[in-house]
Formats: structure tokens, C-alpha cells, sequence
């Protein structure tokens, strides 16, 4: 995916109610999928990693790059935002 492509999706995640996390490779990426989902949250991974700069965007084009790295969205509230850490202190 191009940077163009990259900006497109996530736009359009943006639209959704998605918040772009981070990019991350294993075993990084399924621990913090993992901590999202345990906190309440929609979690949505992306192929690819989308760079801030252009400057950034020249190692993602690496080739190979792209298919280990793939980029983290959540979407929702955190239980703790909910009310959910009342029992952390009982």
C-alpha cells in the first residue's frame, strides 16, 4: 500500500470512530492486542504500517517490511473509563 492508500484507510478508520495505536511486529502485536481487548476495547489490526512523515515512510517501503508490520486501531471505551477498576480497591 502507498502512502496515498495509507492516508486514504486510515481516514476512513478515522471516520469510524477507529484510533491508530501504533505499527508493531510479533510478539509485540498480539500482547498489545491482546491488553486492548482485555481493557474493553474493538480491536482492529491493519496490514502495513502508515508513516507520520515522509521521512518515516522510506523504511516501510523495505521490501518485506510491510508484511511483518502491521498497525494497531481500537475503537471504544476502556473499562477503566467505564467504572471498571471500583474493585482494584476493595
Amino acid at each position: 500500500m502507498n502512502r496515498e492508500e495509507a492516508l486514504e484507510r486510515h481516514a476512513r478508520l478515522a471516520a469510524q470512530g477507529w484510533t491508530r495505536r501504533f505499527t508493531a511486529e510479533e510478539p509485540r502485536l498480539s500482547e498489545m492486542k491482546e491488553l486492548y481487548r482485555s481493557l474493553g476495547l474493538e480491536v482492529l489490526v491493519e496490514q502495513g504500517a502508515l508513516g507520520e512523515d515522509e521521512e518515516c515512510r522510506g523504511c516501510f517501503e523495505t521490501p518485506g517490511f510491510e508484511a511483518r508490520y502491521q498497525t494497531i486501531y481500537t475503537r471504544g471505551e476502556a473499562s477503566a473509563e467505564k467504572g471498571g477498576d471500583e474493585e482494584l480497591f476493595e
